[in-house]
This record gives C-alpha cells, structure tokens and sequence, in this order.
C-alpha cells in the first residue's frame, strides 16, 4: 500500500502558479485524485512527481487540466449578455475615435460556449458585419477544454435555454452532438491564458471589454486582485470589465471603478463611453471593498449556500434526510447522509448526486428533502418541466412546503415568466413571512417591471429581516447561497437608485 500524498507542497506550487485555491474537503480529494491519476499514469512516487511539476511546463499542465471545473452552457446569465450586446457595445460602435475592430475578451472560456454565445448574438444584431466590426478572444488555463472548444460540437447540456431557432440557425445535427457553423467557428480565436502570468502574447492585449464571468469565485480575494491588475494592463485606457451578477461586490477591490447602470453592475477603466444621464454615480458612493471570498460554487440559475440553521421554529423543516422503512421493510432500512447529498449537489457534482438522489428516491420515493435535492439538479440542468414536476409532488404532500415554493419561482424566474416567479415567491413568503430570499428576488422582479414602490417595499424588507440576526428564513433543504453581505449592499444600491415616490 503506497504512503499517502503530502498535499500541502502541491496546494502551495498551484495557487502560486495559477492561483487556484483548495478551501474544502471536497477541493482535497480532488487535487489526491488527479497527483494519483497522474502518478500512476508516470509510474512515479508523489515526491518524485512533485519535482517533475517544477521543471515541467507541460505536466504541469496536465494536473491543471484534472483540477478545473468546466461548468458552462450557451447564454448564460441571458439578461447581461443582452445588455452587453445591446447597450455596451454600441456607445463603442457610435463612438468616433473607437479603433475598429472592437475587441472583446472571454477571460476563463472553458469549452467556449460564451463567446461563441457573442458571436451568434452580434451575428443577430449586425448581421454579417459583424465580423468586420468586432474581434472576439478567448481564453482559458485548461488545454483540453480549449481542444473541445475548437472543435465546437455540443452536447444537449450546453443548450438549456437556448431558442429553438437559435440552434436550428447556427448549428448542425451530427452523431457526436451538434456542430457550430464553420463561419460562427471562425470568429473567436482560442489561446492558452494563465489569468496570473503577466506576460501576455501579443493578441491578447488592447481589450474594450472583457467578460471575467463566473471564474474569480475560484481564487482567494489576494489572487482576485492581481488577476484584476493584469486584466486592467490588457484592456485599453478606456474598456470595460463583466464578472458574474453573483461576483460584483465580492471584486469590488480597488483595481477598476464601479458603476452601476439599470440594476446592472460592471467595472470601468479610465473614461469609457457611458450613458449620459448616468454621472458616474456608483463612484461618487462607492463602498468600501469588500474581501469576503465569495461561495465556492459555479451556479446558474439559482444562486447557492445557506447561513447556519437557527433555533427550531414552529415552521422549521427537518435538515436532516434520516428516512428509515422498518416498519414495512425492515430489511431496508437506511439512513441516507442529507448533509452529504448536499455537498454534492452545492459542489456542482450533479452525475454523481443523481445516482445517490435516484437510489436514495428507490426505497423513500415521497422524501420531499431528497424529491427537492433532486428538482435543484435538475433546474441548474435547464430541465425545467422536470424539476417543476418534483417540487409539485412535494406540495401536494405539503401545501406550505416554502422550499417547493421558492423553487417554483426559480424556475420561472429563469424561463422569464414574470408574474408566475412573483406569484411563486409570494407563496413562500406567505408560508414563512421571515423568509428574505423570496423577499429579495420579489424585489428584483417587480424592480424589473418597473414597479418601482413595490420594489422599494420588498428592498426594506429584505434589509429589516437581515438586520435581525436571529431570523430564520424558513428554507431547510435548498443549498443556497446568498451572502447576506452582498445580498444587503444590493438592496441599499437599488433603493439608492430608485425613485422614492409615494408609499
């Protein structure tokens, strides 16, 4: 039997590299599998692997292929691409003195889904001009994924939400998945890109925009900083930067100015084209940074980790998923590991959670913890009918289940249907008034439509409900994670936006 691997001297060598970061239980085993993988494979001991990963560039590189998490599907996060597309980029179109083409960068690419994503959606908005007028970049750590993004052949998980015609448009039927037009192919270059090596090769430099989405939650706030410092050098005097909508404040650091235009948050380097009305009025009240790590998880839709579960409440569910049948099968009995089914399903490890979930789901089919762990896969799949359909069977056990309640709304939140979402997290409000999550993307939904002094009643609420530090929020089984700091800079940032009015 070998001896087992000393992980620290790894863990050191990686994040002083390439910056990433192994926080977790989780993050352990998986840096000792991959130095096993990759050991066996040498036929080494780990010290002598150890110093192959000092002298050796290219192995080193295999390791960081086993390490990363390549969770990504086409339009994600829809709203600001749209935004992107349809407000950005046109100030730099009208404007001037812009040096054409104008240059975008997908920082952290992974198999290339976001900026095949730009290219399809400025195809739809400039037509064939577009690959005149704007030079997409792309670029990732992971050798193998950027492989897979040149090839541009998809499976189904990378459409979830993708318009019918989008994908009839723009990409083949074939037997290995569905292949990207040879044009839509042409317009992104793939590089290899260490977000913490200064050095860049020369096409990577003189950015306007940059998308860094859903990557920094990866790396300690220190790292985050100096990944910002080197983006800053590669966009031009006057670009700007998009992190995930879940990331904003937590990349709040200093590097690049704040701003926030319409609810949604970017970053800005010298002068960049702006609306006029806006007067640069996020900088004027600017926060001091913070540098909470943000919650280690990679999530679209739902946002996720949950605070530390309060005293028993009259409404309180049970968080433990303990399901034993002795009394009709006592052979069976079992006890199923809830906290454990949660990890998974909190760490994105969706295939194997489902196998657990669906095994667990064989001997208690009408478990309402394991039927809504499993509708939470589901929705962060875009197999939304389905996720739907299990919180459903939940609520005709428990009319009042505010799990079920807040699920629903997710799902409709992310098919765009409005007043369903509202309806839906009115429920789960009205079964557990405590509960702010609901409150919080009630807010968001009716800021959304425009009403604005519902918004504003909902945003107070959200703030009243954090400011006791005893509330319980009612949800037991849904691994959530808003971050209660971020979660109430967001909601005095829009009532600082928004028109007081008449209450």
């Amino acid at each position: 039997m070998s001896a087992p691997v000393d992980l620290a001297p790894f863990k050191v060598l990686i994040h002083e590299r390439c910056g990433l970061g192994f926080a977790s239980a989780g993050d352990d085993a998986k840096l000792r599998q991959a130095i096993m993988t990759r050991v066996q494979y040498l036929q080494l001991r780990a010290d002598a692997y150890f110093l192959r990963l000092g002298v050796s560039n290219s192995e080193f590189q295999e390791l960081v292929n086993l390490l990363t998490i390549n969770e990504t599907y086409f339009f994600r996060e829809p709203e600001q691409l749209r935004f992107v597309i349809d407000r950005v980029l046109p100030r730099f179109v009208a404007r001037p003195s812009q040096p054409s083409p104008i240059r975008i960068l997908s920082a952290g690419c992974s198999s290339g889904e976001e900026p095949y994503s730009l290219a399809i959606a400025l195809q739809e908005k400039y037509g064939t001009a577009a690959a005149e007028m704007f030079s997409i970049h792309a670029g990732d750590i992971d050798s193998a994924m950027l492989e897979k993004a040149r090839r541009a052949i998809f499976s189904e998980f990378s459409f979830r939400g993708v318009a019918p015609d989008i994908r009839q448009r723009y990409f083949e039927k074939s037997a290995s998945g569905y292949a990207l037009a040879a044009n839509m192919c042409q317009r992104v270059q793939f590089r290899l890109l260490n977000l913490l090596q200064p050095e860049r090769p020369l096409p990577l430099t003189d950015f306007d925009v940059i998308l860094f989405r859903n990557v920094s939650i990866y790396f300690d706030a220190a790292t985050r900083k100096r990944i910002q410092q080197h983006l800053s050098e590669v966009l031009r005097p006057d670009g700007l930067l998009f992190t995930g909508t879940a990331e904003t404040l937590a990349n709040d650091l200093n590097v690049f100015e704040l701003i926030e235009e319409d609810g949604m948050f970017y970053f800005a380097k010298g002068k960049p084209p702006l609306p006029s009305t806006l007067s640069r009025r996020a900088a004027l009240h600017r926060p001091p940074p913070t540098l909470t790590p943000p919650p280690p998880l990679r999530r679209a839709p739902m946002a996720a980790a949950a605070a530390a579960a309060p005293a028993v409440s009259a409404l309180q569910r049970p968080t433990s998923v303990v399901t034993s049948q002795a009394s009709t099968a006592p052979t069976r009995a079992t006890a199923i590991d809830g906290d454990a089914l949660r990890r998974l399903v909190a760490g994105h490890h969706y295939e194997s959670a489902l196998q657990q979930l669906d095994a667990a789901l064989a001997i208690t089919p009408h478990n309402p913890a394991l039927l809504l762990l499993k509708a939470t896969v589901l929705l962060e799949r875009g197999q939304f009918s389905g996720a739907e359909a299990l919180a459903h069977s939940v609520l005709s056990q428990d009319h009042w289940s505010i799990d079920a309640s807040f699920l629903l709304g997710q799902a409709a939140r992310s098919q765009q249907r409005v007043d369903e979402a509202i309806r839906c997290f009115k429920q789960a409000a009205y079964a557990h008034h405590a509960c702010w999550p609901a409150h919080y993307y009630l807010a968001d939904l009716y800021r959304q439509r425009g009403d604005t002094q519902l918004a504003r009643r909902a945003y107070h609420a959200v703030l009243q409900l954090l400011d006791d530090s005893n509330t319980d929020h009612g949800i037991r089984h849904l691994p959530l994670a808003l971050p209660t700091g971020e979660i109430r800079k967001l909601c005095e940032r829009h009532l600082a936006s928004l028109p007081a009015g008449r209450k």
